[in-house]
Parts: C-alpha cells; structure tokens; sequence
C-alpha cells in the first residue's frame, strides 16, 4: 500500500515537474533574446550620426586704423544655417608675432579682435566645432581656413627709425624717443601717430621733442596713458626724395615707469651696535605697495669698496654696526606684481655713518690725486726735455751741415773747428 502510494506521489510530480521545466527553458531564451535586442538597439543609438561639418565662410580681417589692432570676421557655414540639435563654436587661432607662437580661442562670435605687428604678416586660421544630439554628444571639427596678408611695407629696411624706446616718469610723464634711420635722406620729417582702447581713432603726437630741429621724440602726458591696455604707436619717416619705412609698436605703459630718486635716507645707530637705514619716497604718483629697493653698502666714502647689495620691499634695513665709515645708497623701481617690469630709479646720493664733516675728504682721495698730479707732472717734463733736445740737435746738425769733411773729423774728437757759437769766446781754447 505504501509502495503504491509512493509510486502514485512520483508519477504526479513527474507530471507537474515536466511542463514547468519546459515553460523555464521557453522564459530563459525569451530573456536572452530581449537582452540581444537591447544592445542591438544600444549600438544603434550610440554610433555616431554621419555629418559633415563645413568651416566658416567669407572669412576676413579689417583695418581699422588702430595702428595694429584688426578686426577679424566671418559667416557661419550655410550647410549648418538650419541645425538645430547641436551647438556651434568657432576654433580660432591667429599668430601672435610679439610672443612668436599661435594664440587659440574658441568663440561663439563671428568676429574677433586681436593686436598683430603691422610689419610682419598677419595669419589666420578658423575652423567649425560641433557638438549635441547631432553628434551624440562628441565634437566635431571642420577644416581650417586660412588666411595670410603680407605687410606693406615701402621703402628700404634701414630707412626705418631705430632705437625707439619710452619711458614713463613717476607716472606723470611719458617720453618716447628715437633716432633716425641709417639710409634715411638728410631734411626727412618723423611724424607719430599713437592709439588705444578710449579713442576712436588714432591722433598725433601732442608736443614733439626736437633734437638740432630734427623731432626725435614725443611727450605725452598722464591723462592720455591708460595702464593695462595696448597703447599702439606709429612713427612715419617722410622724404620728398623716396618713400621710406614706418615703424610699429605696441606697449603697455605700466611696464615703462621709472619713479623718481630718493632724496633722504636716514642712518640711526642704535645702543646694541645696530644700523637701521631706512628712507623717505618723493612725492609721486606711485602707490608703496608698487614698490620695491635696492640698498648699497660700501666701505669708505663715496662707495670705494662694495660689500653688499640688498633687494627688499620694505622701507627699512637693519645691519650690524661695523667700525669705521660705512655708506649708502637706494634706489626703487616697480614691482612684478603691479607691472611685468620697470626701470630702476636714478640712485640716491651716499648717505655714510659716522657721518663726514662737510669738506671731508678721505686718505684715499688725496692719495689717488697726489699719484695723478706727480704722473702729469712727469709726463710734462718728459715732453719739455724731448722738444728741447730735438731743437738742440736740429741747430746742431744744421751748422755741421756746411764744414768740410776734415772739419767734421776735428769736430768728431771734440776740436769744433766750426763753432756753431762763433760770437762766443771759447773756453781752454
């Protein structure tokens, strides 16, 4: 009975097992075949929609007459007027001739400005980027086009002024100076044109600085120098004989400042063998802040014998007091972090401690005169004796000149049977 009703319990779950099984094995590849369609459709999705992408059009650069700064534009492709999907940038590129290396931007503008020397040629590039749903979200790039505009320059190279340089005094006043080109015609006439950001166009040098008649400079002043923005210049050279060469150039005048000398440094010596130095600024347009120094410290008056040098952005130095004459000198000029550089101020006047009485003057000073005076005076002397012996020698030659030759041989052994003094009564005759 047992027997049986286990026999009975297996041949059920046979039964129950059997359709089960097989309904698994259906639902394991109708899942496996979802998955594959899945990543069919993935594949699908996220290769990349073919397109082409065109690069700008009607590319071009404008001068304007801001001595340098050109405007550059363009159009966007017409293939890509009706893109939607997908947002357009411009690659921009353009070579800097100031750094020598290209300059990249990217730009969502059809136009852009940038600063070339007008005596160098003038290259561009621009390309289309695209990116968004048009290209699932990767960029691309069109070709560039390129654009190169020879300069126009006239006349011989060496026509062109040389030795063009400004500098900006105590931020008040700027000179500009130059000197004349090495083939330039005599009665030439230099004329310079200046522009930045806050005018519309360039204008003419306001004073001239005359050298013999000639203009070898310019003179601007404060209100017409804006700091950290291109200040570009012009220096025409004109002859009625031949066409001569302009000079370019492009600064920033924050970067030509010269401040003013120190006038008072100040020398206190105090209980435990220290010297404090320390100085006063001249009244001028330059923050402290903008500044740093250089001290000199010599031994002797006059700064005979350098011993140290000391850059500082203080005001005040601290040395150990030393024995005998000790002198110094300051100068100042602008820091890095208010200018890329600068010119050093001229330098103090020495300031010593023990301070000298006035009309004090060292060992050393009269020694070094005293050399002098006794090598000039030498020198004197030397030159006094040669003349005199050689219009002794010359009068001497001229009288033997006319004596017979027996006379010479008497004469040769100290008898001067012709007596160059004949007036004059011999002695031991």
């Amino acid at each position: 009975m047992v027997q049986a009703v286990k026999h009975l319990h297996r041949s059920s779950l046979t039964r129950f097992t059997g359709p089960v099984k097989r309904m698994l094995k259906s639902k394991k590849w109708w899942w496996l075949t979802a998955i594959l369609m899945l990543i069919s459709d993935w594949s699908q999705c996220i290769k990349p929609q073919e397109i082409t992408v065109d690069p700008p059009e009607n590319v071009g650069v404008d001068d304007l007459g801001h001595l340098g700064q050109l405007d550059i534009h363009w159009t966007s492709p017409v293939s890509l007027t009706n893109l939607t999907d997908c947002s357009m940038r411009y690659h921009l590129e353009y070579f800097n001739t100031y750094q020598n290396r290209w300059t990249v931007i990217r730009t969502v503008r059809t136009w852009y400005r940038a600063q070339f020397d007008l005596e160098k040629e003038v290259r561009v590039r621009i390309s289309t980027v695209l990116r968004g749903a048009c290209t699932n979200g990767t960029e691309l790039k069109s070709p560039f086009t390129e654009m190169v505009l020879p300069p126009n320059n006239t006349g011989p190279g060496d026509s062109r002024v040389q030795g063009f340089g400004c500098v900006f005094y105590q931020k008040e006043v700027m000179d500009c100076t130059w000197e004349t080109g090495l083939e330039e015609p005599a009665h030439s006439k230099h004329s310079l044109y200046f522009w930045h950001r806050e005018m519309e166009q360039a204008e003419e040098c306001p004073q001239y600085i005359h050298s013999n008649g000639v203009r070898t400079g310019c003179t601007f002043t404060r209100d017409t120098l804006p700091e950290f923005s291109a200040f570009n210049i012009c220096v025409n050279s004109s002859s009625p004989k031949v066409a001569l060469r302009s000079a370019f150039f492009s600064l920033q005048v924050q970067n030509h400042v010269k401040p003013a000398a120190i006038e008072a440094v100040h020398l206190e010596a105090g209980l435990d063998r220290r010297l404090q130095v320390h100085w006063d600024l001249p009244h001028e347009s330059i923050p402290s802040h903008c500044l740093e120094y250089e001290v000199e410290t010599s031994e002797g008056v006059g700064g005979q014998q350098l011993l140290q040098r000391n850059v500082t952005r203080e005001m005040t130095l601290t040395f150990l007091s030393m024995d005998g004459a000790h002198c110094f000198r300051v100068r100042s000029r602008v820091h890095h972090y208010c200018a890329d550089r600068g010119f050093w101020s001229d330098w103090s006047r020495w300031f010593c401690h023990p301070e000298q009485p006035p009309g004090f003057v060292s060992d050393a000073v009269v020694v070094c005169a005293l050399v002098i005076v006794v090598i000039i005076s030498m020198v004197v002397l030397s030159l006094c004796g040669l003349a005199l012996w050689t219009k002794c020698k010359g009068r001497e030659w001229k009288t033997m000149h006319f004596c017979p030759l027996h006379k010479l041989m008497e004469y040769s052994k100290g008898l001067t049977a012709c007596d160059p003094f004949p007036n004059k009564t011999r002695r031991n005759k």
